[in-house]
């Protein structure tokens, strides 16, 4: 009786694995799913306001600043975690700013220049470049394309989550499809129905196991009842069948803890004498990668190169005002970042005289340039320029208004005073 339940609950536990992976199988989420979970957590996220520098999204990145990646990383996570599969850090990078996400992409062979033709889809990043020097400074996610337009939802617009629309004919390069880089498209077949196969073969390989290990006790049992000698000689090569795939058993352990004996990277620490620079300071912005003795390939990236640059071995030079992030990544794996302020040079200057001798002196204060007074008041003078056809003209169009009409007043005046002397002397 006993043997009759043992073998039905095996019968039992057999079928309900085979259910399982089945089921499990049946319910991994497909590319669409993906593509529209990770666009429905991003839309219900619309609206949402922190500042330039501070969000929710950072706090659960672990970094506070400029957060239109992080709230990329945090829409990928979420719906991931809804739909439980792996995309955060999987068809997305762990963490980076918007120039280590193209490069992450590219080496992927999933990077799309505008000027390729791409049509992007619901669900890709969508990169930006303001300034027009080559380098991204903003990203979001593409909620879909139509025709010459693009329509997406991106985080830190102003400090809040905003869905917005790019057309050709917009006249801010904010809203103007001039302004789109590229696009990442993630590898969403890398993951869709990816960890149900491996539950198919285990739950395989333990019905295999158990139904071996089952056939042998029963022969073993009718043996010892019938003739001892001849079975026991039976049972030898049985024991010796059993005993090899032991062996073999072995030896994949072994390989499989050699392997392991490889030291991985798993964290990375970054040093800096200082993140506050003036024009032309350089400071060494240097990494230690945890456990010690780990190999890691290392590469740095910066969002705003207008501001500092970067040369070998994480050299950082200041080269004009304002704030630049740069992110330090470890095998696409690890990203580490920090922010770099740059201010004015300060007065102390260096004078040479004939003999060569330097002489460290204060120079007077200059008087600043109009680039330097708009810049004071928060007008990027550049970007002021680069669109100078929207403001030439009216500005043009209103100063010839005001000469013509300071004519017509003087004629005015003029007029009034004959008039006056006229009827004066008429009296």
């Amino acid at each position: 009786m006993k043997k009759i339940f043992r073998n039905t609950l095996s019968i039992f536990l057999c079928a309900v694995m085979v259910l399982t992976s089945f089921s499990m199988t049946a319910l991994a989420a497909s590319e669409a799913d993906m593509r529209s979970e990770v666009m429905s957590v991003a839309s219900g996220e619309v609206g949402y306001k922190g500042t330039g520098t501070y969000s929710k999204y950072g706090e659960w990145y672990g970094y506070q600043g400029a957060w239109c990646t992080t709230f990329v990383l945090w829409c990928y996570n979420t719906a991931g975690n809804n739909l439980g599969v792996k995309l955060y850090g999987k068809i997305v990078p762990s963490g980076g700013n918007c120039n280590s996400m193209i490069s992450w992409y590219k080496n992927k062979g999933r990077y799309h220049t505008k000027a390729s033709g791409y049509t992007p889809k619901s669900g890709d990043l969508i990169f930006f470049d303001w300034s027009g020097n080559g380098s991204s400074q903003h990203v979001g996610l593409v909620r879909y394309a139509s025709g010459s337009k693009v329509y997406t939802i991106e985080g830190n617009c102003s400090g809040k989550v905003k869905s917005k629309t790019y057309s050709p004919g917009s006249k801010t390069v904010y809203a103007n499809t001039s302004s789109i880089m590229g696009y990442g498209s993630p590898d969403w077949g890398s993951v869709s129905g990816g960890s149900t196969k491996t539950t198919k073969k285990k739950a395989t390989t333990k019905k295999a196991t158990t139904k071996k290990k089952k056939t042998t006790t029963k022969k073993r049992t009718t043996t010892k009842k019938k003739t001892t000698a001849k079975k026991v000689t039976t049972t030898k090569p049985k024991t010796t069948v059993a005993t090899t795939t032991t062996t073999t058993t072995t030896t994949t352990t072994t390989t499989t803890t050699t392997t392991t004996k490889k030291i991985v990277a798993k964290d990375m620490k970054l040093h800096a004498s200082t993140t506050q620079l003036e024009i032309g300071d350089s400071v060494n912005l240097n990494y230690t990668i945890q456990p010690s003795g780990a190999q890691a390939v290392v590469g740095y990236f910066c969002d705003e190169e207008n501001v500092i640059e970067i040369s070998d071995g994480g050299v950082i030079t200041a080269t004009g005002e304002g704030t630049a992030t740069v992110v330090v990544c470890a095998n696409d794996e690890i990203y580490r970042q920090c922010d770099f302020t740059v201010t004015q040079t300060s007065a102390n200057v260096t004078q040479h005289t004939p003999d060569s001798i330097e002489i460290f002196t204060t120079a007077p204060p200059k008087e600043k340039t109009m680039q330097q007074k708009l810049s004071d008041i928060g007008i990027n003078a550049d970007k002021l320029m680069q669109h100078s056809k929207h403001f030439i003209y009216p500005a043009a169009i209103i100063g010839f208004t005001a000469v013509v009409a300071g004519i017509i007043g003087i004629i005015k005046t003029i007029a009034s005073a004959v008039r006056k002397k006229r009827d004066d002397n008429s009296q």
